[in-house]
């Protein structure tokens, strides 16, 4: 599948075999996919900057996690709201939130 293939270039332990693997996977659908396999070429260098981090930094910087967190309160914060008078209510809510998180 390839899914689980791409996957795999970013579980790689170094940039270098990440390169490799991305350039086989490339090689074998570029033919089947060759949109998506240009579309992985020409973003594969912005995708593993995080190789450019230590190690012990790599699986922090290299998952959105904490970022789809925080959208995901935000959204359950102003639902809360249902409607907001102006776009600056909106968004003081969102700072008031993030200074909260950034506190914590």
């Amino acid at each position: 599948r390839l899914a689980e293939k791409l996957k795999q270039i970013w579980l790689q332990p170094d940039r270098g075999s990440a390169e490799r693997l991305a350039q086989l996977i490339i090689e074998e659908y570029e033919g089947k996919y060759p949109e998506a396999m240009r579309c992985l070429e020409e973003c594969l260098e912005d995708s593993l900057q995080f190789y450019n981090f230590p190690e012990i930094d790599k699986r922090r910087i290299s998952s959105t996690n904490v970022l789809e967190r925080t959208n995901r309160e935000i959204r359950r914060r102003s639902r809360m709201v249902d409607v907001f008078p102006s776009v600056e209510s909106y968004l003081r809510l969102v700072t008031c939130y993030l200074l909260e998180y950034t506190e914590d």
